[in-house]
């Protein structure tokens, strides 16, 4: 089911270069994409139902990509439902990193681009 108020991805232009830097990730990625336009999501919980090996770790959201080849380190912003008002959510991209990188936590949340 496709909601009205889709999850936000901030920003694609991440993922673009995701794609770009790592093309055996290209496909996964872009599944990913059309997956996390069509839901809404309140919680881990529902994210894990998705994606099954979704961890929350601090405040980030992690994800696996290419068969653990990758992590993509996220912060959800969930749906809220307020005054009878539903909101999509908005999903932040802070990395895209090799496995082998995710170790290094202060790669996390640094700016893409910089290496």
């Amino acid at each position: 089911m496709k909601y009205p108020e889709a999850v936000h991805i901030v920003t694609r232009k991440h993922l673009n270069e995701a794609m770009e830097t790592c093309p055996d990730a290209a496909n996964e990625i872009k599944a990913w994409v059309g997956i996390v336009e069509a839901v809404r999501w309140h919680n881990l919980a529902e994210v894990r139902r998705v994606f099954k090996d979704a961890d929350s770790v601090d405040d980030y959201a992690v994800l696996n990509i290419r068969q653990n080849r990758y992590r993509m380190i996220t912060v959800i912003h969930y749906a809220k439902t307020m005054d009878q008002r539903h909101t999509g959510g908005h999903v932040y991209i802070r990395s895209f990193l090799t496995h082998k990188e995710y170790d290094n936590r202060s790669k996390w949340d640094r700016r893409f681009g910089t290496r």
